[in-house]
């Protein structure tokens, strides 16, 4: 392979590398030439100091469920709404999350709104106490009266 190509396929691999979110300065390069007939293919090595794991996360990488099971926001809003399923509040805006009511609220139970977020998949959740006192938890939206709308806080 030529240097010409050589330098070619560096320029390609570090903007694949870049496209994929490895952040320049934890990517190094080493580019190699393998003779696949008439074809040359370049391969990059991503490395980091020593024997110690990548400081960088992936932007494709999944949150972990643990992480986002157990988030309390800071924020506090009007609004509030009541329960139109029997069900119980959870530790985090996930169907996964634990119970975090310790028991089931019941159909008509009125919930103070705190604030609302999406979840990774994209579903609304609101973090809401009950009578305006603990419990504290998250609710779906699917699972409350529609005056939950009053809930206008975006959970910070």
């Amino acid at each position: 392979m030529s240097k010409v190509h050589q330098a070619l396929a560096a320029v390609a691999l570090a903007a694949a590398v870049v496209a994929a979110g490895v952040p320049a300065a934890s990517a190094s390069f080493a580019t190699e030439s393998h003779d696949r007939g008439s074809a040359h293919v370049a391969t990059a090595t991503t490395a980091t100091t020593g024997n110690e794991a990548p400081d960088w996360i992936p932007s494709n990488a999944p949150r972990a469920a643990a992480a986002s099971c157990y988030e309390s926001p800071g924020s506090n809003g009007p609004g509030g709404a009541s329960v139109t399923t029997a069900i119980w509040l959870r530790t985090g805006p996930g169907a996964g999350c634990a119970n975090a009511s310790g028991y089931t609220l019941q159909v008509g139970t009125r919930l103070g709104g705190w604030c609302y977020a999406y979840n990774e998949s994209g579903n609304k959740w609101y973090y809401v106490s009950v009578g305006g006192a603990a419990p504290y938890g998250w609710i779906y939206s699917g699972n409350v009266s529609s005056d939950a709308n009053t809930i206008t806080t975006y959970c910070s």
